[in-house]
């Protein structure tokens, strides 16, 4: 018997990884699975398409003083316990209530989520 791992995929994020028997393990897993799978393990930096798993990518968001630049359409932006959608994307301003450093955080599938830290000398009008 030898021992064979396998990762699992639902809607291209990877979910669990399975590890056994080939036969007494992996196939019945397999058989009740109704996601995707890739011989194999794979962590959450992977997202599967086109049949195979695939690195994700950074977010090509970057900072520039208080813009965002680069905004994927569809991201969220995260401050503080704030969400905010983006719908369109491209570049994005960002405003504080008050001075300070901020974490934002872009999150925009199948991009690795961007961290940033923001830092607001002024006071927002």
């Amino acid at each position: 018997m030898t021992d064979t791992i396998y990762t699992l995929f639902k809607d291209g994020r990877m979910c669990q990884t399975v590890f056994g028997d080939f036969k007494h393990v992996i196939v019945p897993t397999l058989a009740l699975w109704d996601g995707e799978s890739a011989i194999g393990e794979y962590d959450d930096t992977y997202w599967f398409y086109g049949g195979t798993p695939h690195k994700r990518q950074p977010c090509p968001a970057v900072v520039d003083g208080l813009w965002l630049r680069g905004v994927r359409p569809g991201s969220t932006i995260h401050i503080e316990n704030q969400s905010y959608e983006c719908v369109d994307g491209g570049d994005v301003e960002l405003s504080f209530q008050h001075p300070g450093t901020y974490q934002v955080r872009v999150e925009r599938w199948p991009y690795l989520d961007g961290s940033y830290t923001i830092e607001n000398t002024s006071q927002a009008e």
